[in-house]
């Protein structure tokens, strides 16, 4: 299969996943009782958790629902994006940096810190807890 053939399928899923996002809320479920099943187990929010919300309430253009429902979404989707655009365009838009291995290490730690601190029950973390 060619590239060109590939990117124009992964731009058309791409687009029917958007659309899916635009039109039907997160929070009801694709499937029944769809629920985090790190939250299921544990109790826990985990990093994701209010993720689809977030990009549901993007898409909506509702800012400040997004941001309560999961901060990641606003690190995650624009790096998602401008990898999207580099792999179709064959241009390159990242910084060279993001390509290091150095960058791994903080990457993780700075979505771990976001982990533990979302799941402590005082009173600024818990504006990371989704709504």
């Amino acid at each position: 299969m060619s590239n060109k053939r590939l990117y124009k399928i992964t731009l058309a899923v791409i687009v029917c996943a958007i659309t899916a996002y635009y039109f039907y809320y997160p929070a009801l479920g694709f499937l029944p009782n769809m629920q985090c099943m790190f939250n299921k187990a544990t109790g826990l929010y985990c990093m994701g958790c209010g993720g689809q919300r977030a990009f549901h309430a993007l898409l909506h253009g509702h800012i400040v629902s997004a941001a309560q429902n999961n901060l990641l979404v606003f690190v995650v989707l624009p790096l998602v994006a401008l990898k999207l655009y580099e792999e179709i365009s064959s241009k390159k838009v990242l910084p060279t940096a993001l390509y290091s291995r150095k960058i791994i290490l903080p990457l993780v730690l700075f979505v771990v810190c976001f982990l533990v601190l979302r799941n402590i029950p005082l009173y600024p973390f818990t504006c990371l807890v989704p709504e």
